[in-house]
């Protein structure tokens, strides 16, 4: 185990609460196991961990060896702190191969908990980054059978605000209209409810168009009717 992981881990075991562990799990609908470490005492107690994990002189890959270490991990709040981790890395530390890697991230251990923030943190900071690579990133998750990527390319641009590509949104939002998965419909609505909060009038056109109904339609519209 990487000495990092190490160091995690017995932060995390002094701080088990399994009252609040299980009231954690039955709320992420018992998919996962907690330690019982709500966020904000989470980020107050390991700030420490990851000031001296972003210290540490890692190559990129190293780094991403250290998130598969942790993300494989038992309990969710190991995920957790991988995002915030992350989250926490310079753009000058990104790297075009990324992509693979945040794939990873993205089909193992999948929940909105994590995909939500992946996709409009990470995905849509690397499209930012490397336009070309991104396109065919985000060209691969709309392809793709995992409806955890598709969700990926619904949401990427969630953060973009005024460099929204309406366009390109309102395409893979026609895409996913026909699936009525429920992550999938409720992508939809959030993505043009973000998008309407710059585009208003654009938006609603939008929704007009792709003809949405039922919960993308109430979701997308919640802002702007």
């Amino acid at each position: 185990m990487h000495s990092l992981v190490a160091q995690l881990s017995d932060t995390f075991r002094q701080q088990t609460n399994p009252s609040k562990a299980e009231e954690m799990e039955r709320y992420m609908k018992n998919l996962f196991p907690f330690v019982g470490i709500q966020a904000p005492t989470r980020r107050s107690m390991h700030k420490a961990w990851l000031k001296q994990a972003t210290e540490h002189t890692l190559t990129s890959e190293q780094r991403w060896e250290l998130v598969q270490e942790l993300w494989l991990q038992t309990e969710r709040e190991y995920q957790h702190t991988c995002i915030d981790w992350i989250g926490s890395w310079k753009k000058k530390e990104w790297v075009v191969e990324d992509a693979s890697h945040l794939t990873w991230i993205l089909t193992n251990k999948s929940w909105w908990d994590s995909v939500d923030l992946i996709a409009s943190h990470f995905v849509g900071n690397y499209v930012k980054l490397f336009p070309k690579e991104g396109a065919k990133l985000i060209h691969s998750y709309r392809a793709s059978s995992n409806m955890w990527l598709n969700r990926t390319a619904i949401l990427f641009q969630l953060k973009y605000k005024k460099e929204t590509d309406l366009h390109l949104l309102e395409e893979i939002c026609a895409q996913f209209e026909p699936n009525k998965e429920f992550f999938i419909q409720k992508a939809i609505g959030w993505s043009l409810r973000e998008a309407g909060k710059t585009f208003p009038t654009e938006v609603k056109s939008m929704v007009e168009r792709l003809k949405l109904s039922g919960l993308a339609r109430r979701e997308a519209l919640r802002r702007l009717v």
